[in-house]
């Protein structure tokens, strides 16, 4: 946090704390951490130059498919990430963030500031998994989660749609001599079939597409219709629909059965990707989860 604005009085211990020693360290006005803190490079030091100033190193988020926090501090300030520097990441209302990463190895505090969006990448159609919004690998870092802001796990992809019955073109019951001539495909005499089939088999339909799920710059899309089969053969069933942020995508539609064999069941949608993984990291600070919107797991 910064230094008290003009007006008001700093003393020498939120000095300390803001350069992150204890309140009660000794402290060299002179010193270069002071001097940078304080933004004066020679001469005296007048407690009045401190006011509002902060040694917290500060980015604000541009739009982007993605972000890694460590690439981004040190291309601003080389060794920043393991440095000992406290950090301030901050994505303002207006500013929507595809996936974003905090790798391991972070020295001092980090602290987003998120009052935007924060999306994962969504399910592609036919069973596809969401991604995850947000991968944190170090701890000491806290999110503030603004009134409006929304970190979402991309929504799974809707299942495809089963596959149509088999249809024959005409059957015949077991009784009397074989009608069709030759050889039937039924065995009558056996009982393996209770009729005798004359025509070929015909392909049942093939099951529609799944939708897509939602995600970073992707709307979410629902199944489409499955195609029609052959000479009294079934349907496709259609796919699922993909799924909205944080959520599992649809199963599709079993195929119809025909009057040969019965349609396949559809297959399951996609998982739905979590909104936020702590990769190796036990304790974690959200705060703000009243004000913004959290869709799907975090903890």
């Amino acid at each position: 946090m910064a230094l008290p604005s003009a007006g008001s009085s700093i003393s020498l211990q939120q000095v300390n704390v803001e350069l992150g020693n204890t309140g009660t360290d000794a402290i060299n006005m002179g010193s270069s951490a002071v001097r940078t803190l304080f933004d004066v490079s020679s001469g005296a030091i007048d407690m009045s130059d401190g006011f509002g100033k902060s040694s917290e190193l500060s980015l604000t988020a541009s739009a982007a498919s993605s972000a890694n926090l460590q690439t981004l501090f040190d291309a601003h300030t080389s060794g920043s990430w393991t440095g000992s520097t406290a950090k301030r990441y901050t994505i303002n209302s207006g500013t929507t963030m595809g996936i974003i990463t905090a790798p391991a190895s972070m020295g001092g505090t980090l602290i987003i500031a998120h009052s935007g969006a924060i999306q994962g990448v969504g399910g592609t159609a036919n069973g596809g998994a969401g991604a995850t919004a947000m991968t944190i690998q170090s701890a000491n870092i806290t999110i503030n989660m603004a009134s409006g802001s929304t970190i979402s796990g991309g929504g799974g992809g809707g299942g495809q749609g089963g596959t149509g019955g088999q249809g024959a073109g005409f059957y015949y019951p077991c009784s009397g001599s074989n009608p069709c001539g030759g050889t039937p495909a039924g065995d009558c005499n056996g009982g393996d079939d209770t009729v005798w089939r004359c025509t070929s088999v015909f392909s049942g339909g093939a099951g529609g597409a799944g939708g897509r799920g939602a995600g970073y710059g992707q709307a979410l899309a629902n199944g489409s219709g499955g195609s029609g089969g052959g000479t009294n053969a079934g349907a496709g069933g259609t796919g699922g629909n993909g799924a909205s942020f944080g959520a599992a995508g649809a199963t599709g539609a079993a195929g119809a059965n025909g009057n040969y064999t019965n349609g396949s069941a559809g297959s399951a949608g996609g998982a739905a990707g979590r909104a936020i993984t702590f990769s190796g990291v036990s304790a974690y600070t959200i705060i703000g989860t009243n004000s913004g919107t959290i869709h799907g797991a975090y903890t």
